[in-house]
C-alpha cells in the first residue's frame, strides 16, 4: 500500500512537471531585438508593439494601444466600401476620440493623403499643424513611425513622418496618429446633458467617428444615425459613419450623460428626449415633411414669407434644378459668389430632404431690413443640430445667406493660430555679419538669425498717409539702398542701427521686441554662403506686406499676409555669398514672418 502511494505521488508530480513546461513563456534580448517564445514558437517584437503570450497557443503581436487597433479594424470596413464604389470616395478619414476628464482627450486618427511630387518619396510632413502632446505616429501595419518636428512658434510647427517604404506619386500616404489633447472647449454642455462633437470635412470623403464615453457615461442621441454601439475598455463607444458628399458636410455630433460628473440619472433626461415634444416643434416637423414629399412628388414651390417656407423653396429649386429660382431665393449681397459655386449649393438638397426642422427663436412681429434668422436642422429621428440655415429678412423677403454645421463651435481638430508668438531676441551689438551669415542651408531649415533694422514708421515727406492707396505707395518707398549694408542708417531726420535677432522659432515675431505697432515696416538681413551654384524654392510667410531681395535685385512684392510658407518663390543661389533682404509692414495688430529653403 505504501509503495503504490509513492508511485502515485511520483506520477502527480511528474504531471505537475509536464504542466509547469507546457505553460512556460519567456521574453529575451538578442542582439537588441526584444523575442517572445513558448514551448512552440518564438517571434520578435518590434518598439511599438507587444506579445500577448498564451498557454498551449503560439504568441500573438499586436499593436501596443487598443485604440490603433480600432482604427485599423474600421479601415477594413472603409476599403471593403470604396471596392463596392456605391458612392465617389476619395479619401478615408477615421477618428477616435476618448474622454479622459472634462478637459482632457485621447485622440486616435487615421489620415491618407497623395504623395504630390514628381517621384517617390518615404517622407510625409504635415504642416503648419499644432504641436500634439506627445503624439505617437503608426503605419497601417500598427509600425511605429519616425518623425521629427520643426517648430514654426510655441505652438505650431511642421512634422515629418518617415515611412519604411516610398510612396509613388499620386498614390497615398497613411498614417495613424495617438496623442493627448486638451481642450477648455471640448464638450459643450446645456443643462443635463454633454455635447461632444467630430468634424474633418473634405468633398466626398468617407469618414467614420468613434465616441468612447466616461466610464458612466449614458449615450442619448446623435446627429447622424448610429453604425455600431460597443464597449471599449468598459466604456460605451459610439461609432457614426460620415460621408460628405460634394459640400463636405463633415461632422458628427453626441449627447450624453455624466453621472459621475454631476450625479445624473436617466430621470434627468430632458422632456423631449422622453417623447414630450413642445407642440410647436413637432407641427412644424410635420410641415416640413409634408412639403418635401408634395416637391419630391413633382410640385414646385416658391414662398419667401417665412424662413422655412423660403427653405422649402430652396429645395424645390434644387430638386427640380431650376437654377433661376435658387439664386432668387440666395441673399443678394451673395449672389454673385452663389452662381460661381452653384453645383455645390444645389447639393444642400440632399442635407434638407434627410432633416427636420427644429425649433428656432422667436421671430419679431415686423422684422426689420437686414435682420438675421437661423433655421436649425436635424436627422429623422434626432433632436440634435446638424445644420443651421442663417436667414436674413430683405425688402419683405427671407433669403438665404449661409450654411454652416450646427454644434458647438469648439473642435478638437481645429488648429491653434499659427502666427507669430514669442521667442525672439534683440541684442544691439556692433553689426557683424557673421551673427546673421549661413554656411550653406539645408533644405527645410528655417532662418532663425537675421540682422534687423527698426521698426520705421510708413511716412511722406514725413508725413503719416492716411488713406490706404497713399499707404500703399509709401510702403514702396526704401529710404535708402540695400546694396550696401552700413551699420547705421538715417530715415528722416532718426538714425537706425542694425541689431542682431535670434528666434527659438520658425516664425521670427516682431509683436515682441517692437510691439503691436500700426503702420510700421523692418528690413531682415542675412547672407547664405554656397559652395556651389544651387537652384531652390524660397518658401515665405509674413504678417502683413513683405517685399524680398536677391542679391541686391527685388524678386517678390506683396500686399496682403500670408501663413508660413505660403508664398514659394524660385531662386537661384550663386556660388558663394548670397545676400536675403526682407522688408515687412504692419498695418495694425501682431506681426512677423518665416523664411526658409525648400528644395526645388
Amino acid at each position: 500500500m505504501k509503495t503504490n502511494l509513492i508511485k502515485l505521488c511520483a506520477v502527480i508530480l511528474l504531471a505537475a512537471q509536464t504542466i509547469v513546461l507546457a505553460q512556460k513563456t519567456e521574453v529575451t534580448v538578442q542582439k537588441g531585438k526584444v523575442i517572445a517564445e513558448t514551448e512552440t514558437k518564438s517571434v520578435a517584437v518590434d518598439a511599438g508593439r507587444k506579445a500577448i503570450l498564451e498557454p498551449d497557443k503560439n504568441p500573438i503581436v499586436t499593436v501596443d494601444d487598443p485604440m490603433v487597433d480600432d482604427v485599423m479594424e474600421i479601415y477594413k470596413w472603409a476599403e471593403q466600401e470604396k471596392q463596392e464604389q456605391r458612392e465617389k470616395i476619395d479619401s478615408t478619414s477615421i477618428q477616435l476620440i476618448k474622454v479622459e476628464n472634462e478637459h482632457l482627450f485621447t485622440l486616435a486618427y487615421l489620415l491618407e493623403t497623395p504623395n504630390d511630387k514628381s517621384e517617390p518619396s518615404n517622407i510625409f510632413r504635415i504642416g503648419p499643424a499644432s504641436i500634439l502632446d506627445e503624439p505617437k505616429y503608426y503605419d497601417l501595419q500598427g509600425n511605429l513611425l519616425e518623425f521629427d518636428l520643426v517648430k514654426i512658434d510655441a505652438r505650431s510647427g511642421y512634422y515629418s513622418m518617415h515611412f519604411p517604404k516610398p510612396v509613388k506619386p499620386g498614390e497615398k500616404f497613411r498614417y495613424i496618429c495617438v496623442s493627448r489633447i486638451t481642450s477648455d472647449k471640448g464638450i459643450r454642455k446645456e443643462g443635463t446633458l454633454r455635447y461632444l462633437m467630430l468634424r474633418w470635412s473634405a468633398p466626398n470623403q468617407l469618414n467614420y467617428f468613434r465616441f468612447i464615453l466616461p466610464k458612466s457615461g449614458i449615450f442619448v442621441d446623435s446627429s447622424r444615425p448610429v453604425t455600431i454601439t460597443d464597449s471599449f475598455d468598459g466604456r460605451v463607444a459610439v461609432t457614426i459613419r460620415n460621408y460628405t458628399g460634394p459640400i463636405a458636410d463633415g461632422m458628427s455630433q453626441i449627447a450624453f450623460l455624466w453621472p459621475d460628473k454631476d450625479g445624473t440619472t436617466l430621470a434627468d433626461l430632458p422632456p423631449r428626449y422622453r417623447g414630450l415634444r413642445d407642440q410647436r416643434e413637432e407641427v412644424t416637423a410635420q410641415e416640413g415633411r409634408r412639403r418635401t414629399a408634395e416637391i419630391l412628388a413633382g410640385k414646385t414651390y416658391e414662398d419667401q414669407s417665412t424662413p422655412l417656407t423660403t427653405l422649402l423653396s430652396l429645395y424645390s429649386a434644387a430638386v427640380h434644378k431650376d437654377t433661376e429660382l435658387f439664386l432668387n431665393l440666395v441673399d443678394p449681397e451673395l449672389r454673385k459668389l452663389a452662381a460661381g459655386q452653384m453645383d455645390q449649393i444645389m447639393g444642400m438638397a440632399g442635407l434638407i430632404v434627410n432633416h427636420e426642422f427644429l425649433g428656432t427663436p422667436s421671430l419679431p412681429k415686423q422684422p426689420t431690413n437686414g435682420y438675421e434668422h437661423p433655421v436649425h436642422l436635424c436627422r429623422k429621428g434626432s433632436l440634435l443640430r446638424e445644420v443651421t440655415l442663417e436667414m436674413v429678412y430683405r425688402g419683405g423677403k427671407w433669403y438665404l445667406k449661409g450654411l454652416q454645421s450646427g454644434g458647438n463651435k469648439a473642435d478638437t481638430n481645429e488648429e491653434t493660430d499659427s502666427k507669430a508668438s514669442g521667442g525672439a531676441t534683440i541684442s544691439h551689438t556692433k553689426t557683424d555679419l557673421n551673427a546673421a551669415t549661413y554656411e550653406g542651408l539645408k533644405p527645410g531649415q528655417f532662418m532663425k538669425k537675421w540682422l534687423l533694422l527698426g521698426p520705421i514708421p510708413v511716412t511722406i515727406a514725413g508725413t503719416e498717409p492716411t488713406d490706404y492707396e497713399t499707404k500703399k505707395r509709401a510702403f514702396s518707398i526704401d529710404p535708402f539702398s540695400l546694396e550696401l549694408l552700413e551699420p547705421n542708417v538715417t530715415v528722416g531726420e532718426k538714425e537706425y542701427e542694425w541689431a542682431v535677432l535670434h528666434s527659438d522659432y520658425g516664425v521670427v515675431d516682431l509683436t515682441q521686441p517692437f510691439g503691436k505697432r500700426d503702420y510700421m515696416f523692418a528690413y531682415a538681413w542675412a547672407q547664405i554662403d554656397m559652395a556651389k551654384e544651387t537652384r531652390a524654392t524660397l518658401a515665405i510667410g509674413y504678417d502683413d506686406i513683405i517685399k524680398v531681395w536677391l542679391n541686391g535685385q527685388l524678386i517678390h512684392e506683396h500686399w496682403g499676409l500670408t501663413e508660413p510658407d505660403g508664398d514659394l518663390i524660385p531662386v537661384t543661389l550663386r556660388k558663394g555669398k548670397n545676400q536675403l533682404v526682407l522688408k515687412i509692414l504692419n498695418e495694425y495688430g501682431p506681426w512677423g514672418f518665416s523664411c526658409r529653403l525648400l528644395e526645388k
